[in-house]
């Protein structure tokens, strides 16, 4: 979503280390207990060249797989993960939305959504499509027997019923079975969907699920898609029409008067926007939607003498006390009112329980004003990424404007975030630990380059440690980077002061040239460590 801000590049990198834990499958398991939540993985695909569409269909036909199935298995009964809970998790570990992806890399995201079932397989297509589904029970890592079937390619929705049916047996049914949602699309406009749900770029998504509708122009799962690639856009008044097309008889109504009330939201219309929100929480209370709120509030200003959006964001938080966008807006809320400790608690949440926030580092600097906290702070966000520019900020600057964030995802429960915060908070940490122990290896070997890359790792995923800044610092003092190193050093000692770094800095300011700073640095060593060696050399190289 345009209204999220995020470090791409550098979340990629902490992603891929966090996804190399394997967890290999053990022997068959019991079946699901009640309050199963099943992740469906897109398929493999192999299609034969004389295939109907030709090779070409194998860039659709294992998304469609994953589509018909998860949306079989919730016709069953079966509590599975929605598309867009998949695409989230996906999205936060910046992962290709394909199959091509190794059987432990699947289980981890299985993890992190929470799912306590994952089902994957693959799809031939040559005289029939044939379908072979895998499903593992996550907890103890059992693999259960295979479901298999095969039909002609006009008949892929029955095949995929009958195979939905046949999972549900396998996971154990959540509820009485129901009648389907949604009815099925015509086949040559699902294909067309589904081409746009895997498209590459905003622009061909648009045109093939524009082409859906044309061919079935009242379907709500083509007019929310169409939603949200109007909206990724900032075709914002497109995007208020395609919502408001659902019909209230539709099962995706809820969803689609969300996307509505941020349409509206985005197009500043507050007033309506807010309409919709209360109406939507009246009906059931929600945490995007109390967030929301917030928005709208902090958006169109308070009236004189309040501040009503961190109403709005507290009970977001408390309604999902896991979920950072919550716990952010909430301090940003109270820090563009100047709350200053109300604004601190919730930020220092926030960074707790994802210390890689950059934005959170930034707004904590500005709140903490000149001090050291505050320029270390103002140090983390520059290394992390923020959503503005930190090189432009100072501390004790002005709170940047304009980095509330807007949660798009309505359906996730609170139970649900809390499953998934734990084991990435605690992932975060092995992997940190990981490449600083790599680091450390290739320091020792004069691998300078790998090993500043292994510390920035390590950096991005557990910034307030002072070892992989020490290190850090000591890689640029010996390549003669000395304005890097010294920043690296103030880090670490930010960060957790002691002697060693002090040493370290005052080596790095006696060898750029001053010598006055390096003698403090000494000093200080010695306060900390009265017989310290090293500083007592440090001492001796100044002519102390």
């Amino acid at each position: 979503m345009k209204y999220q801000h995020d470090s791409l590049d550098v979340r990629k990198q902490a992603a891929i280390a966090l996804l190399a834990i394997l967890i290999l499958p053990a022997a068959v398991g019991a079946q699901a207990a009640p309050g199963s939540r099943v992740l469906v993985m897109p398929f493999a695909a192999d299609v034969e060249a004389q295939a109907p569409g030709g090779a070409g269909t194998s860039l659709w036909l294992g998304e469609a797989a994953a589509v018909l199935l998860g949306e079989g298995l919730a016709n069953e009964g079966v509590g599975a993960l929605t598309r867009e809970e998949r695409i989230a998790a996906f999205d936060r570990l910046q992962l290709p939305m394909s199959a091509a992806l190794t059987r432990a890399t699947m289980i981890r995201v299985g993890e992190l959504t929470g799912a306590s079932d994952l089902v994957f397989g693959e799809v031939e297509l040559g005289d029939k499509l044939r379908v072979r589904v895998r499903l593992i029970r996550l907890g103890p890592g059992a693999e259960r027997p295979s479901v298999e079937d095969a039909a002609t390619l006009p008949e892929i929705f029955t095949l995929f019923d009958r195979v939905s049916r046949r999972v549900a047996d396998v996971t154990g049914r959540l509820r009485p079975r129901g009648t389907r949602a949604v009815a099925h699309l015509p086949l040559e406009a699902f294909e067309l969907y589904v081409k746009g749900l895997v498209a590459g770029t905003p622009a061909v998504e648009q045109r093939f699920l524009e082409s859906a509708m044309r061919i079935a122009p009242t379907d709500p799962r083509i007019q929310l898609e169409l939603w949200n690639v109007y909206a990724a856009q900032d075709l914002d008044d497109r995007a208020l029409e395609a919502a408001n097309t659902v019909p209230a008889a539709s099962p995706l109504y809820r969803r689609a008067r969300f996307a509505v009330a941020q349409s509206l939201i985005a197009l500043k219309r507050f007033d309506g926007a807010m309409h919709e929100l209360d109406a939507l929480y009246k009906a059931e209370p929600a945490a995007a939607v109390s967030n929301a709120l917030g928005i709208v509030q902090l958006r169109r200003g308070p009236a004189e003498g309040t501040n009503p959006s961190t109403m709005y964001f507290a009970r977001a938080v408390r309604e999902a006390p896991a979920n950072t966008t919550y716990l952010f807006n909430l301090g940003y809320a109270h820090a563009l009112a100047s709350n200053n400790p109300e604004a601190l608690t919730s930020l220092r949440e926030t960074v707790r329980l994802d210390p890689t926030d950059g934005d959170a580092h930034l707004v904590m600097s500005a709140v903490l004003g000149k001090t050291p906290e505050g320029q270390r702070e103002l140090e983390l966000a520059r290394s992390l990424g923020a959503s503005l520019d930190p090189s432009l900020a100072v501390p004790g600057g002005r709170v940047p404007a304009g980095l509330e964030r807007v949660e798009a995802d309505l359906g996730a429960s609170p139970a649900v975030r809390r499953a998934q915060a734990a084991p990435v908070q605690r992932d975060q940490q092995e992997t940190a630990a990981f490449h600083l122990a790599r680091a450390r290896t290739l320091v020792d070997q004069h691998r300078d380059t790998e090993a500043i890359e292994a510390l920035r790792r390590a950096i991005y995923l557990s910034p307030y440690a002072d070892e992989p800044h020490l290190l850090l610092g000591t890689l640029y003092r010996r390549v003669g980077r000395l304005q890097e190193a010294i920043d690296a050093f103030k880090i670490a000692i930010w960060s957790r002061e002691t002697a060693a770094g002090h040493i370290a800095l005052g080596n790095a300011l006696l060898d750029s040239g001053d010598a006055e700073g390096a003698k403090r640095s000494a000093e200080r060593a010695l306060v900390l460590a009265p017989t310290s060696e090293p500083a007592r050399e440090l001492l001796k190289r100044i002519g102390g």
